[in-house]
């Protein structure tokens, strides 16, 4: 017989053994439980594959990306690791708090490059962007979150407001840049404005604001007193008033005594 084909047995066994294998599939494909767990897997299969790629390629990109500041060509890939970090803090607290503290970062990173020209500009509209991206935060949870959650979110924006306004106040004496200042006059107006807690709280006193420094007025010139001024008038000497006397020869004349 030639090996190169099998036996009618083999042949029989093989069929016998692919029957069985696609009646199992038959009756896994045709219950319902079963093709709905099926989907599942297969939909989070691939959402879960990206969601692993992604966190590799963040770890990667963070470790890169570290002390890159706004401008720097590795600064889109720090943004991306914390985005992703922001996206996976489910908890609307921690969430708050992780967006304070990247713009808590975003300072610090505008700090370092406030006297660089081809820099400042860039760090500032990033920093007054995640002040806006924390305040967003911060309103939205105390519209909609228990009483709780959002007197730890106003905790946060008080720290935030404490930590920063020093802070912004010496970088706007070093930035020179016309688009610099008007990002962090934006960061600031952001950070000062009454928020959802504030507004709704009676009994609030208005937070006390750093005064402009006062012009001290010129003091007004006393006009000088003339020399005239300061005489005092001499009261007149009334002259002798003129007697009439005879003279002895007959001639009259005056007498002034």
């Amino acid at each position: 017989m030639d090996p190169r084909f099998p036996t009618p047995r083999l042949r029989d066994e093989f069929r016998s053994e692919l029957r069985g294998k696609l009646l199992v599939e038959a009756q896994t494909a045709l219950d319902p439980r079963r093709r709905r767990d099926n989907a599942w897997t297969s939909f989070l299969r691939p959402a879960l594959g990206v969601g692993l790629a992604a966190l590799v390629l963040a770890a990667g990109a963070g470790t890169a990306a570290a002390s890159s500041v706004p401008g720097d060509a590795a600064f889109g890939l720090k943004r991306a690791v914390e985005d992703l970090q922001v996206t996976l803090t489910f908890d609307d607290v921690q969430r708050v708090q992780l967006l304070s503290q990247l713009a808590d970062r975003r300072l610090a990173e505008l700090e370092a490059v406030a006297d660089r020209d081809d820099r400042a500009p860039t760090a500032s509209e990033e920093y007054a962007a995640a002040v806006a991206r924390f305040r967003l935060a911060v309103d939205a949870i105390q519209h909609a979150a228990p009483a709780d959650k959002s007197t730890k979110v106003q905790d946060l924006v008080d720290a935030a407001r404490e930590k920063h306004e020093a802070v912004v106040d010496e970088v706007q004496e070093r930035v020179t840049s016309d688009r610099a200042k008007d990002a962090l006059e934006r960061a600031k107006e952001d950070e000062q404005k009454d928020t959802p807690q504030e507004q709704g709280d009676p009994t609030k006193t208005e937070r006390p604001r750093t005064p402009e420094p006062s012009r001290t007025p010129r003091a007004t010139e006393t006009p000088r007193s003339s020399a005239n001024s300061r005489e005092t008038a001499r009261p007149a000497t009334p002259r002798p008033t003129a007697t009439f006397r005879p003279s002895p020869t007959g001639d009259d004349h005056e007498d002034g005594h």
